[in-house]
């Protein structure tokens, strides 16, 4: 009788590791999966050499899903996470709170606008990853009704320290809350380590009865458009000042989205038209800022015949664009043109939608403890 062939020669850990880093961030049950191909694989995407080396090679955290706010006939408010990838939270629904900002895969939440009290305002952050949310302490100083505020929660490793945000939901966090007081502008940072908010500081001026819309981060700067036509707001997070920038005359501080470009530059896009016009600003030499159109879309050739008056509405930090039209949202990569139906109806009058992104490594801490994926989140 002929021996049995030999076994197939067991593939170098170097060709594996390449492989299983090309998994793509969307889809978290990929690394799922792999981990429990055998031991050893669940030991190479658990060590640590693996998820610098994961985040590096896909820069961006992709887009997981997004948060509707919707308002049901009752006057309800229901914060919800609708998925786009393979990632299920343990917990996806608060009753009674609308959404403010998302990042590394925290949201902001704070009650209903007219719910607040002066003084009273408060503010909670909710963990997708382990579907567990905290209240902060209450705000040391507060706008009073009419005057305008907004707030934003990051890594508190942004503001210096190395991060690669790969799973940067289980460390200190930090929530900035930026608002208008009679004829100053106010702002002051929460941090987790300490579950204290800093002192506040005031700046004159920036102020009056106008709207702080969307926000970008990049490095350790918030930006913020408001209501005013002419200029941005910057807010340092390490000196604590915040300073004006101003936008170039094709466009107005209500009616843009601000985004951070693939390449680390503040940029905005506005709809005119039924065109998506992307700018980007470029730093002079003498330090004046000016801005540049980088790329015109049109939306007429890319949105059903149903979806007419496109306006944007939020920006994810990866290059995706939301859309408001009046068939639904629809969401836009500037790279490659792809749109996609976000399918937000039947939910009641919708109210907002915030885009969450953030590397998701369920794998990781069931490589390690055998147990199952991480704090409660699962992938379909």
């Amino acid at each position: 009788m002929a021996a049995p062939p030999p076994p197939p020669p067991a593939l170098m850990d170097e060709l594996i590791e390449e492989f299983l880093l090309r998994l793509p961030p969307e889809d978290p049950a990929s690394l799922v999966r792999a981990a429990l191909v055998c031991k050893p694989w669940g030991r190479l995407v658990s060590c640590p050499r693996f998820r610098r080396r994961y985040r590096e090679h896909h820069r961006m955290p992709p887009l997981l899903g997004f948060v509707q706010v919707a308002v049901g006939s009752n006057s309800t408010y229901l914060a919800r996470f609708g998925s786009t990838s393979s990632f299920r939270p343990p917990r996806a629904e608060l009753r009674g709170w609308i959404v403010i900002h998302s990042c590394h895969g925290r949201v902001l939440c704070s009650p209903p606008l007219f719910v607040d009290e002066p003084h009273e305002k408060r503010l909670v952050v909710w963990n997708l990853m382990t579907g567990e949310h905290q209240e902060l302490p209450r705000l040391p100083w507060c706008p009073y009704p009419g005057e305008s505020w907004n707030a934003a929660v990051l890594c508190a490793s942004s503001m210096g320290a190395d991060c690669s945000h790969l799973d940067c939901h289980r460390g200190p966090f930090l929530v900035a809350f930026l608002g208008s007081l009679h004829d100053k502008t106010g702002a002051s940072v929460y941090s987790s380590e300490t579950d204290a908010w800093g002192e506040p500081t005031f700046t004159p001026g920036y102020c009056g009865h106008h709207c702080f819309l969307t926000r970008a981060l990049l490095g350790n700067a918030l930006y913020f458009n408001t209501m005013m036509d002419a200029e941005l707001l910057k807010y340092d997070l390490s000196t604590q000042k915040i300073s004006a920038i101003n936008l170039p005359p094709q466009a107005s501080g209500w009616d843009i989205v601000l985004m951070a470009m693939e390449d680390g530059r503040l940029g905005f896009a506005t709809v005119q038209e039924s065109k998506l016009n992307l700018w980007f600003k470029e730093d002079g030499q003498d330090g004046d800022a000016r801005w540049e159109q980088s790329s015109v879309i049109e939306l007429d050739a890319l949105l059903p015949v149903e979806a007419l008056s496109p306006e944007p509405d939020c920006a994810d930090g990866g290059g995706v664009i939301f859309l408001r039209t009046s068939a639904g949202f629809f969401s836009i990569d500037v790279k490659s043109r792809r749109v996609k139906e976000l399918g937000l109806k039947g939910h009641g009058f919708f109210f907002s939608v915030v885009p969450v992104t953030s590397f998701c490594t369920p794998a990781l801490r069931m490589a390690n403890t055998g147990e199952g994926s991480e704090a409660g989140a699962s992938c379909a």
